[in-house]
């Protein structure tokens, strides 16, 4: 099974690098990169799309879905990581955001969704695709922290160190609106050394 991770279009939260809430629109601009990513995946030919069903992600979908002839799948399971109200409108890299950050992965946070519930929604999103046929081809509309946090647990449920969540960190900052990772899954394969899932390259 093929399994394409796509992150949104552009929203005006991403323009500032801020926190955002989640009924946060894509912008003219991130309508269009929607519209240009569309005809890439119809390159893939999918046979299913899945979206987060927070509003940047399912307008992103509806112009795949438009161009793909798909209808959009909304799936709880890959929305992103829920944070406290009370980070909406912080810059991504403030002390405040880095604070929480640090609290947040040692699991010291009472608000928003800790990193325990985190790696179990992940993990019900990988087992979700178990339920296609073996030749499906998914292609996936998420969120840059949830995309780079679902590759940093392909392996496994467990916490990762220090050093991964770091790398992970970069990797989300870096991500740029409508990139995707195309992923392999193959339930057939031997369990051991990830060999479920890996990355296409």
């Amino acid at each position: 099974m093929e399994v394409y991770l796509i992150r949104h279009g552009e929203t005006s939260g991403n323009v500032a690098h801020r926190h955002q809430a989640e009924n946060s629109p894509l912008t003219t601009r991130g309508v269009e990169q929607a519209r240009i990513i569309a005809t890439k995946v119809k390159d893939l030919e999918p046979t299913h799309l899945l979206t987060s069903p927070l509003v940047r992600a399912v307008e992103t979908a509806r112009e795949i879905g438009q161009v793909c002839d798909l209808i959009p799948e909304t799936n709880q399971n890959f929305m992103e990581l829920v944070r406290p109200q009370s980070m909406y409108g912080n810059y991504h890299t403030s002390i405040k955001s880095l604070t929480f950050y640090s609290q947040w992965f040692f699991g010291r946070v009472n608000e928003g969704e800790s990193y325990e519930s985190l790696r179990e929604r992940i993990q019900l999103a990988k087992g979700h695709f178990a339920s296609y046929p073996e030749d499906a081809r998914v292609a996936v509309v998420s969120h840059s922290v949830f995309i780079n946090l679902f590759l940093a647990h392909l392996c496994n449920d467990k916490p990762i160190g220090p050093a991964t969540a770091l790398k992970s960190f970069v990797d989300i900052i870096a991500m740029k609106n409508t990139d995707f990772v195309p992923l392999i899954f193959d339930p057939e394969a031997h369990p051991d050394t990830c060999g479920w899932w890996r990355v296409d390259h």
